[in-house]
């Protein structure tokens, strides 16, 4: 019986150190990222994450935006995020487009069927045989589940893609600002169907709660001090399509949207 015991022991002690060590490695994992210095050749743009769940249907989205330099053809983006099991994985980015000054854009989405990802993540940028790392200079980026936008300090206002699209014979803008307290902000969509021999302007209004899934909401301003705006551009049965660009307004300064200098461009989509 002793020599049982002794058995049993052994097996739980060598399960509690395999443990101890899994659990000391992801420990590791996120001491080492932010111990990592942030490089001038990677940066978070924005980010967004809701939960999108509807009744017969789950899904929790998380969206990245990021701005590289160029330094060579073949390169890896990623967003190097924690999870829930205490891992970290990499969520690899798409090319978008590039912007002047030898940068690129660089953006992804992903939308697992169960909260999966932790708050935590790091932007992971791996070209001509060195890593480089955007990481809140040290301290991580962390997001709850249902926050809404972030948008880097220097960025103001953004379209919402997700919430962005054609709604019959309309078309619905959603966007991204950021509050700036005691200030007078306004946020307009500026838009044209005859490619800009004539223009529009329409106010957008801001929204408070936003809903974003079943019995689900965002609140405005999130904890980065990001609002909600949106409106519903209505047109003629014979437009089409419409080419818009965003400006948001405070203390007499403008700043733009405009899709990096290539404007936004909606079609109608008939269901």
């Amino acid at each position: 019986m002793r020599k049982i015991y002794l058995v049993l022991s052994i097996i739980f002690g060598l399960y509690s150190c395999a443990s101890d060590i899994d659990t000391l490695d992801s420990e590791m994992t996120s001491i080492e990222v932010s111990s990592k210095s942030s490089s001038e050749n990677v940066k978070l743009i924005s980010a967004w994450t809701a939960n999108r769940s509807s009744p017969v249907q789950i899904n929790y989205q998380r969206k990245f935006k990021v701005k590289v330099k160029n330094l060579a053809y073949q390169k890896e983006v990623a967003i190097h995020h924690a999870t829930n099991d205490g891992d970290w994985v990499d969520i690899p980015l798409t090319y978008d487009q590039s912007i002047g000054n030898d940068e690129e854009i660089w953006v992804g989405e992903v939308t697992p069927d169960y909260e999966m990802y932790s708050t935590d993540f790091v932007v992971k940028y791996t070209v001509d045989g060195q890593t480089y790392w955007d990481n809140n200079n040290g301290k991580n980026y962390s997001m709850l589940v249902n926050m809404g936008g972030f948008l880097a300090p220097d960025v103001h206002v953004e379209v919402n893609d997700s919430f962005t699209r054609s709604a019959g014979t309309s078309f619905a803008i959603n966007v991204n600002a950021r509050r700036n307290y005691g200030a007078n902000v306004t946020v307009e969509v500026v838009y044209t169907t005859d490619n800009w021999v004539t223009k529009n302007t329409v106010p957008m209004s801001y929204q408070r709660y936003f809903r974003v899934g079943y019995a689900h909401y965002i609140m405005s301003p999130n904890q980065f001090d990001v609002d909600v705006y949106d409106t519903l551009i209505r047109v003629h049965d014979e437009v089409q399509s419409i080419e818009f660009a965003i400006v948001y307004k405070v203390n007499g300064e403008e700043y733009w949207d405009n899709n990096y200098g290539n404007n936004y461009t909606l079609d109608k989509i008939f269901y």
